[in-house]
């Protein structure tokens, strides 16, 4: 997965005087993942993750329409999902013995 993952929003947003017609996301930082973990359910989860890798605020990420976020799904969400889950499945082998 390369970053960073700009996605242009169909349906550009607008905060306060901010018109947004894209996102940037890029590799989540620690800040990011401690935020991810101390998240209460799984929806708090990825909210947390996408707002951290584009760098906004949560009240930006809510105003996405649902095409977008499909879109962020599509090329954000899951290839990062997949990825953690192949790293962590390489981290759970059959080691060597601790000397």
């Amino acid at each position: 997965m390369e970053y960073p993952i700009e996605v242009a929003l169909k349906r550009p947003l607008t905060v306060g005087e901010t018109r947004i017609d894209k996102l940037v996301f890029d590799e989540p930082d620690l800040g990011t993942a401690i935020a991810v973990e101390e998240a209460g359910s799984a929806v708090e989860q990825r909210i947390a993750l996408l707002t951290g890798m584009a760098g906004v605020d949560r009240a930006v990420l809510l105003k996405v329409k649902e095409s977008d976020y499909r879109e962020i799904t599509r090329r954000v969400l899951d290839p990062y999902q997949a990825q953690v889950a192949a790293e962590q499945g390489a981290d759970s082998g059959n080691g060597g013995a601790a000397e």
